[in-house]
């Protein structure tokens, strides 16, 4: 590992050095000088959720089914961010002779609060679309804009105290990692912090009888993206794990060994009548 190597856990890239490349003659023989960096590989962590909703969720079994089965939605069924991972720019003064003018770099700026969007299509029972509105409807009544996180809070014993409220308790943290195509290296990854949903789509239930389709939801947070050697190695720690084969949860990379439901479950009744486990 080098001593200034900001990007250890990260793919290190080929030495294409020794190569011609498209210099003169390219040497069609020798693909490796074209490594090329492939997109579409990308993986979502739900890190933590908001406090308040672990508290309801504790204490009612309704509220766990919906906060639990939205982790899983938010996470196993994520495609991909339409918008948000920014770039780095610069930007530029003049020094001046009178004559003459060059154009030298005098701050550089990274990527800070932004937002995301990631899309989804809406289950039936409306997971997604109800968790964003308990979420926005606790943290702000729209009709009083008082913080109320559904009658939590409050000076009773199973309340959480007004001194205790506040935004450290309302927010998402989310891991995004952008993998090889091995899916066993790390290109890049981001650690989104202070996140929060900015829409609840009620627009959804607009209808027309007879107009019957699924309904694909935008769903937009705000957050703070922080890059970085820690958030690197953690999410390399992440990726190994996920892709594990001792991880009963692991990614599946190898369609043809994945053993299928039918397959193995002795109790579906398909399955114990099937000469396959039957023969």
């Amino acid at each position: 590992m080098g001593q200034y190597n900001m990007f250890s856990d990260l793919k290190t890239p080929r030495d294409v050095t020794g190569y011609t490349l498209f210099r003169g003659t390219t040497d069609w023989s020798q693909l490796q000088q074209f490594d090329l960096f492939e997109g579409g590989y990308p993986l979502l962590v739900l890190v933590s959720i908001p406090e308040f909703l672990k508290t309801m969720a504790d204490r009612d079994p309704e509220v766990a089914k919906l906060v639990n089965s939205y982790q899983h939605i938010i996470e196993y069924e994520f495609k991909g961010f339409d918008s948000g991972l920014e770039n780095i720019t610069a930007d530029s003064q003049e020094i001046n002779s009178g004559t003459q003018a060059i154009n030298v770099i005098t701050r550089v700026n990274a990527p800070t609060a932004s937002t995301f969007s990631m899309t989804y299509m809406e289950k039936s029972g409306s997971t997604l679309t109800k968790m964003h509105e308990l979420y926005l409807r606790s943290i702000s009544d729209p009709a009083t804009t008082y913080k109320t996180y559904n009658g939590l809070i409050g000076f009773g014993a199973n309340q959480i105290h007004p001194a205790d409220v506040g935004w450290h308790k309302e927010t998402f943290t989310f891991l995004y990692m952008h993998t090889d195509k091995t899916g066993l290296l790390l290109e890049r990854a981001v650690l989104l912090i202070g996140c929060q949903p900015q829409s609840a789509e009620l627009s959804i239930y607009n209808a027309t009888k007879g107009n019957v389709e699924f309904k694909e939801l935008s769903c937009e947070f705000s957050g703070f993206p922080i890059y970085g050697s820690k958030v690197n190695a953690k999410a390399n720690e992440i990726l190994q794990w996920c892709m594990s084969e001792s991880n009963r949860n692991m990614i599946h990379r190898n369609s043809w060994d994945y053993d299928y439901e039918i397959l193995t479950n002795a109790h579906n009744g398909l399955a114990q009548q099937s000469l396959l486990t039957n023969p």
